[in-house]
């Protein structure tokens, strides 16, 4: 039996359905820790080390500048990262994750993981893998 196509206006309504709850479940979960997914996705970037600046940050992570600086000086409030001086242009800021930051991000991080598990739990080992192919090679496309 031949599979029916799919509506893309139906499965493009499906994927944002499916990204608001597990965002909403993620922060809900990491709430104690008061990072979101926004705040982990700079602070994971940052921690890899390969990224200094707010303009790589942004092209990296995708965000508008007026998102990202709000981001940012939130973060920087919160003691969850800092600006200094780029050391090899004194007129430029790199952007460095503090310990304080590397550790909520941690605690933050398990907790998102145990929100993905319970939501994920509707499928098998198996359609689990299989999802994280299928969206692995949806979102490549990009590049």
């Amino acid at each position: 039996m031949e599979a029916q196509p799919v509506d893309p206006a139906t499965l493009g309504l499906l994927m944002y359905r499916a990204h608001q709850l597990a965002r909403a479940r993620a922060n809900q979960a990491a709430q104690p820790t008061g990072i979101e997914l926004q705040h982990a996705g700079v602070l994971t970037t940052i921690q890899s080390g390969q990224i200094r600046s707010q303009r790589e940050l942004g092209a990296a992570l995708g965000i508008d500048k007026s998102t990202l600086v709000r981001i940012v000086d939130d973060l920087e409030h919160r003691n969850l990262l800092k600006r200094r001086r780029a050391p090899h242009d004194r007129r430029a800021y790199e952007i460095v994750i503090t310990e304080e930051g590397e550790q909520r991000l941690h605690e933050a991080s398990e907790l998102f993981r145990g929100a993905m598990r319970e939501l994920l739990e509707v499928f098998d080992a198996a359609q689990q893998h299989q999802l994280h192919q299928l969206l692995t090679l949806f979102v490549t496309q990009e590049h």
